[in-house]
């Protein structure tokens, strides 16, 4: 374990202006290298076609990022009008031809999504691979219950402990992301959990150092200010090495998509 990368071990509190910087510097490249993610945005969707009615006259997505949740959100439901919200506030400009021609009335909210005033009134809040960004995860939840109407949907997706696992079984660093019980558990006051799924599955890489640059270019290399020196990136890959298998070099992703309702 590289227990001297960087000051920050296993929890720390997500800088949040780092984390706009990182991701705003990804944007262009995100959607080519997200591949887990766009799985995720498919799933997540097909599931709560099983639960949500098809007609939603005002949703709000929180955290929509390069519209990857967008695109399947309005291509299977029929929308009056589209709320959305980023903390990188030109993900406006990529979002927009998105709903064109496809929701009748669109509104954008710039910014971190604990902190800003989002609208109410809403059918059906949805969140893409965003909360285990979020610093007060029950706070958050009281925030978007209140934002709901009676008989409405909260539909997220995230990440549970075995995400990235290999990147902290060597640094010893990493995002702090929540189990299904604590999940549920921050949520359980305002919302119940109608449907669950989870799975892992690894990304293959030829190098070591093709992992950083996958991280980079999806923005999750946001978790830390830390810089590593030629010793500590030597013996990341050197670490690294010992996971190689046949296929090359693994990175775990660990997905949950969760349906909830208002209580």
């Amino acid at each position: 374990m590289l227990a001297d990368v960087c000051v920050e071990k296993k929890r720390f509190k997500v800088d949040k202006a780092l984390l706009e910087k990182r991701f705003q510097a990804a944007i262009s490249t995100y959607d080519r290298h997200a591949v887990v993610q766009q799985a995720m945005a498919t799933r997540l969707v097909n599931l709560a076609r099983s639960y949500v009615p098809s007609k939603l006259s005002e949703v709000l997505e929180v955290g929509c990022g390069t519209g990857l949740l967008t695109q399947e959100i309005v291509k299977h439901f029929t929308v009056g009008k589209y709320n959305f919200n980023d903390l990188v506030d030109n993900t406006y400009t990529t979002i927009s031809p998105i709903l064109n021609n496809q929701v009748v009335q669109t509104q954008f909210i710039g910014g971190d999504a604990e902190q800003v005033d989002l609208p109410d009134g809403q059918n059906c809040i949805w969140s893409g691979a965003t909360i285990q960004w979020i610093s007060h995860l029950s706070t958050f939840f009281k925030k978007l219950n209140d934002l709901l109407n009676p008989n409405s949907y909260l539909i997220v997706s995230t990440f549970g402990p075995d995400n990235y696992r290999e990147i902290r079984q060597i640094t010893g660093n990493g995002i702090d992301y929540k189990t299904k019980e604590q999940i549920v558990e921050a949520a359980s006051p305002q919302f119940e959990l109608l449907a669950f799924e989870e799975w892992q599955q690894s990304m293959w890489f030829n190098q070591p150092m093709d992992i950083l640059k996958h991280m980079r270019y999806t923005g999750v290399n946001s978790v830390s200010h830390c810089r590593w020196g030629k010793g500590q990136m030597h013996a990341f890959i050197s670490a690294y090495e010992e996971l190689a298998q046949l296929e090359g070099y693994p990175l775990t992703y660990h997905p949950y998509l969760m349906i909830f309702k208002k209580k």
